[in-house]
């Protein structure tokens, strides 16, 4: 049934790129209307074979692709419920990480729930340990909880043994970096670079490690290798390389002009009002800048808190001195870290970041499995 499903969508692109010569996902419009001419054949299929896990799947996404994923999640719940005992061990875990994915907005108890028992089935597909990794990484960002951490590493650990593909290896190798165990993902890293050879956000991760590592050189190497933006070598539009990704490393290594020179380049789209700007102009004895600096960030400040009293239209008195007090905060933070800087010797602390790639884990994917 799968094949007979996939030719039928096939068919469909086919017929309109064929006619068009563009990608049917280029125009949501368009798209809409062929997973409705999808879904209808499925509804079909579904009424002669209401039992069969490649129909229900293959409706559930075409529901999500229609942005009716409450649907999604009410057809297989339904049809674990009514075929629950005919279902192998692979269909039930292919259904519930599935569902974990409809459950995915916001870390919805159950999409960590649907993960676990899809990864008690042993299941063989690594979407399902990829998703839970996702999830675990996700508190941890959240949280800072070590426990989720290491929960993630051990489940992108066991995906390598289903797939050693891309995102799950990279995932495992971040869980590493953020644990600490640099040596062990930067050799991760490396392992993947000759199947992705300047895949900018493998160069970072390893630019980073060296960082830490103390291998200064490799890191500066690496840093100047790195281009900004959307990695157009490997057509990524969800993987961009920001410039404080660049500029803080640089900052770690000590390499306070090189740091400068990054955060001048990229003043229109980056907030330099941080200590961090103001340590850099200071200890490379730029003082008259670092006044300047700082006096044009008061100014600007001052002027947010006159526009704010100015303004009438606050739905209470309460809210409008909220937005008051956050401008004043933000003002006396200011002060604090510029005595600091001048006055107690203070530098403050960074730390590089890497995160796995949050990208779709949907086993039955219209974008990207069909």
């Amino acid at each position: 049934m799968a094949v007979t499903i996939r030719e039928y969508w096939q068919n469909l692109k086919t017929e309109y790129e064929t006619t068009y010569k563009v990608s049917i996902f280029n125009d949501y419009n368009v798209l809409m209307q062929y997973a409705e001419r999808f879904g209808s054949y499925l509804r079909g299929l579904m009424q002669e074979h209401p039992s069969d896990v490649d129909v229900v799947c293959a409706l559930a996404t075409v529901e999500q692709v229609l942005r009716h994923e409450e649907n999604s999640i009410h057809l297989l719940e339904d049809f674990l419920e009514s075929y629950s005992d005919e279902l192998s061990d692979t269909d039930k875990a292919r259904v519930y990480t599935n569902l974990a994915f409809y459950y995915n907005d916001e870390r919805h108890i159950k999409e960590y729930d649907y993960l676990s028992v899809a990864i008690k089935l042993n299941s063989p597909y690594v979407e399902s340990y990829r998703g839970l990794g996702l999830y675990h990484f996700s508190s941890y960002e959240d949280n800072g909880s070590i426990e989720a951490l290491t929960k993630g590493l051990h489940a992108f650990e066991k995906g390598i043994s289903v797939s050693n593909d891309y995102e799950i290896s990279f995932g495992y190798a971040v869980c590493l970096f953020e644990l600490k165990e640099y040596e062990k993902a930067k050799t991760i890293f490396e392992q993947l670079l000759p199947n992705y050879p300047n895949r900018m956000r493998l160069l970072l991760g390893i630019a980073y490690c060296d960082v830490y590592l103390g291998n200064k050189k490799q890191a500066l190497d690496r840093l100047k290798q790195i281009k900004l933006g959307p990695d157009v070598a490997y057509y990524l539009s969800n993987d961009d390389i920001y410039d404080f990704e660049v500029f803080n490393a640089y900052y770690v290594l000590g390499e306070y002009e090189l740091f400068l020179a990054e955060c001048e380049k990229a003043e229109e789209d980056c907030d330099l009002s941080g200590g961090l700007y103001y340590f850099g102009l200071w200890t490379t004895n730029q003082h008259d800048r670092f006044y300047c600096e700082v006096d044009k960030q008061r100014t600007e400040l001052l002027e947010c808190i006159e526009d704010v009293k100015s303004v009438e239209d606050f739905d209470s008195e309460e809210e409008k001195q909220s937005y008051i007090q956050s401008w004043e905060d933000d003002l006396e933070a200011l002060s604090t870290v510029v005595h600091k800087i001048k006055n107690e010797n203070y530098k403050p602390v960074v730390a590089l970041k890497l995160c796995p790639i949050y990208g779709c884990y949907l086993i039955d994917c219209l974008f990207h499995n069909f």
